[in-house]
């Protein structure tokens, strides 16, 4: 056969093939349209059966508009990933609603109609880039009854809990009421009315919240006989007052699937020593039968001391700020950062918080959402009281051989055939106090409150995750598209640790540093005040500040020069190393094709 032919035969198979590829593409777009092969290791492209569930559920049709600045975020290589796997998980949720969700995609064009829509109903423009381009990337769900719900920028670090919060949102504009939720307590969370003895007290900042996102029924624990109808949950703050009757009432509740959040405390601060005593004592004596029936063990006799985490504070007015082993800073290590309640969550305080622990052949799973350091121990509520310097309690201090569980969630069934309940466990209620998460300031005549840390947060996550359907809370993080490079995470955490003791001295100038700064603030407005002097101590203050901001940045970069040089190792070896070996691979692959095919040409 000639070289001619031999071309025109190959020339026509190649079209062939081409014809085939494209006839096969086609036939396969039309027959398997919206089928899709999930291999991912956590099946991160497969909608949860709660979020199927979710999309059936509402009466009638919810509009999910996203808004995304494609050309702003053209330098954004991560972002515009991020918007294309938003995108494919609303069209997923639109086909299986059956019409129920409708999914509109919109481009915000600067000063557009779009735009100001956008804007308008909260979503957040950020500035991007050297030329100051803003960026819209946001969510806006919407149905004719129960208005608007937003997410104002979705952030690609909270790509984990993407399901979770669309489903959310169509959750929440399903329903045409605010959930309820019951409240026993036995402290002043709810505020107390004014008297002769004194003027009241207003609620407390974190439950004045709580109450514009739900309906809160605060209940009788004495004369409680039956959680009321419709409850979605019951939330228990130190309930000192539980008769046998109430309990009995909440253990039908969660037999029947209710949802609890409790916060119990070995010493509630919010109230006088002797009564957070009987009160700690109290609550436990009348929960203690649940407890036994969950299989986790809670002492109320027993504080936490952690000195690795321990905030500094002022023991009197002037005097320089000392560690408390007592109030502790919980951070990014010590949150559970594949949950839903604390995985958006940068820190929460506590203060003489205990801790629970699963006894052996527990019915029920316990997952920690908070946790100690592995320098954590215990010492008993009345030597605290009894000691005026926190310091003196680490000199018998024995630390655990594992971290102490602060917080935790607990689910499954309680009995053969009752439905699973879901239940929060929290061994600490000073963290809903104010002064352990917000700052009050005086503005021209009115006091405003900046949080300083997600204590409130944390109670909002935990009612607002339990409050939701079965199908809601059934939907947990999932997870992230990228695998992680653990080697990197080995080496940030060992940095991390390497820096801890300067940086959390630092931090501590830091804290002491602000509050001088606001001290000196408040001292210029009082009459008589030296202006000159104030001035000079205020911008000494805020140049020590400066000075201990750089040298925490300069630990950092330090701390992430290790890890960047290992992430140069690794691209190198992803971008030439492994191409080179298969082009290696292929070269002798095709020498000994080339030898094969000599060998057999010399046989006669």
């Amino acid at each position: 056969m000639s070289a001619y032919l031999r071309g025109l035969r190959l020339l026509l198979a190649l079209l062939a093939l081409a014809v085939l590829y494209v006839s096969l593409t086609q036939l396969a777009m039309r027959l398997l349209a919206g089928r899709q092969l999930d291999l991912t290791a956590g099946h991160i492209y497969t909608l949860a059966p709660g979020t199927v569930d979710i999309a059936r559920s509402p009466r009638e049709p919810v509009q999910l508009t996203l808004y995304f600045s494609a050309a702003a975020a053209r330098g954004l290589p991560q972002l515009r990933a991020y918007a294309q796997r938003v995108r494919l998980l609303l069209g997923e949720i639109a086909q299986v609603s059956h019409g129920r969700v409708r999914v509109q995609m919109v481009d915000p064009r600067p000063y557009s109609q779009a735009e100001a829509r956008a804007l308008a109903a909260g979503l957040s423009a950020l500035p991007v880039g050297p030329e100051g381009q803003r960026v819209i990337f946001g969510l806006v769900g919407s149905n004719a009854t129960t208005g608007l719900d937003t997410i104002p920028f979705l952030q690609p670090d909270k790509a984990a809990f993407l399901e979770y919060d669309v489903a959310r949102m169509i959750h929440a504009l399903t329903e045409a009421r605010r959930p309820r939720v019951g409240l026993i307590t036995g402290l002043p969370v709810m505020g107390t009315p004014a008297s002769d003895t004194g003027p009241g007290l207003p609620p407390w900042t974190a439950f004045r919240q709580l109450g514009q996102l739900f309906r809160v029924q605060v209940l009788d624990g004495r004369t409680l006989r039956a959680v009321p109808a419709g409850l979605r949950v019951l939330l228990l703050v130190q309930p000192d007052t539980l008769a046998p009757a109430a309990v009995a009432a909440i253990r039908g509740f969660l037999a029947h699937g209710g949802h609890l959040a409790l916060f119990i405390d070995p010493d509630p601060e919010a109230l006088p020593p002797v009564a957070a005593v009987a009160s700690a004592q109290a609550s436990w004596h009348a929960l203690a039968p649940l407890f036994a029936q969950w299989g986790v063990g809670f002492d109320p006799d027993r504080v936490l001391l952690d000195p690795s985490l321990a905030r500094s504070v002022a023991a009197q007015p002037g005097a320089a700020p000392a560690p408390d082993p007592l109030l502790l800073g919980l951070g990014r290590a010590e949150l559970n950062r594949d949950d839903v309640i604390t995985a958006g969550l940068r820190s929460i305080n506590v203060s003489t918080i205990g801790s629970f622990e699963q006894t052996e052949q527990a019915p029920l799973r316990l997952v920690p959402l908070l946790q100690s350091s592995g320098d954590a121990g215990t010492v008993s509520v009345r030597r605290v009281l009894a000691t005026a310097d926190p310091q003196q309690l680490l000199a018998d201090l024995q630390p655990a051989s594992t971290r102490h569980v602060l917080a935790a969630r607990i689910t499954g069934a309680l009995m053969p055939g009752a439905r699973p309940a879901d239940i929060v466990l929290v061994a600490d209620t000073d963290l809903l106090e104010d002064r352990l998460w917000v700052q009050r300031l005086p503005f021209f005549g009115r006091t405003l409150t900046r949080p300083f840390a997600n204590n409130a947060d944390f109670l909002l996550n935990i009612v607002d995750n339990l409050s939701g359907s079965g199908a809601l809370i059934s939907i947990r993080g999932r997870a992230v598209a990228a695998r992680p490079l653990t080697r990197l995470d080995a080496l940030r955490a060992e940095a991390e640790q390497a820096d801890r003791a300067r940086k959390l001295a630092l931090q501590q100038q830091l804290d002491a540093l602000g509050q001088r700064m606001l001290e000196i603030e408040q001292a210029q407005l009082r009459p008589g005040a030296d202006a000159a002097l104030e001035a000079a101590q205020y911008r000494r203050a805020r140049q020590r500040r400066q000075v201990i901001r750089d040298e925490l940045r300069e630990i950092d970069s330090r701390a992430e020069a290790r890890v960047r040089r290992l992430e140069w190792r690794i691209q190198l070896l992803d971008s030439v190393a492994v191409p080179a070996l298969l082009a290696a691979l292929a070269l002798l692959l095709a020498v000994w094709r080339r030898v094969r095919g000599s060998r057999a040409d010399a046989l006669p």
